[in-house]
């Protein structure tokens, strides 16, 4: 059985300094390949932990991606999101080994 391979593509900080969202994608050669969004908190003594996921399978990510994309629908404009959605604040975040397999 292979393990699962977990590459982290993002973290999304909250509005609160111990909560985030973390991105990952799983390759998986028995399962193939998803995307998870966890929802974290940060505890002292233990570090991150996840508290709830969400996966999405590659067409999900594609509608999803095609609904935050989505500048028109037909003959109806789309309703337009804020202005703070088209803005990437920095991120503090920066990404660290938590775990390896050696050859």
């Amino acid at each position: 059985m292979t393990h699962p391979v977990e590459t982290t593509l993002t973290s999304l900080p909250a509005a609160v300094e111990n909560e985030r969202i973390l991105v990952v994608l799983v390759q998986s050669p028995d399962e193939g390949s998803h995307v998870e969004m966890r929802q974290q908190s940060f505890g002292e003594g233990i570090g991150w932990f996840t508290q709830s996921t969400i996966r999405l399978e590659p067409g999900q990510i594609a509608s999803l991606k095609s609904a935050l994309g989505r500048a028109s629908n037909g003959n109806q404009a789309a309703p337009r999101l804020p202005r703070e959605f088209s803005q990437v604040a920095p991120s503090t975040w920066q990404p660290r080994l938590v775990h390896a397999d050696s050859a």
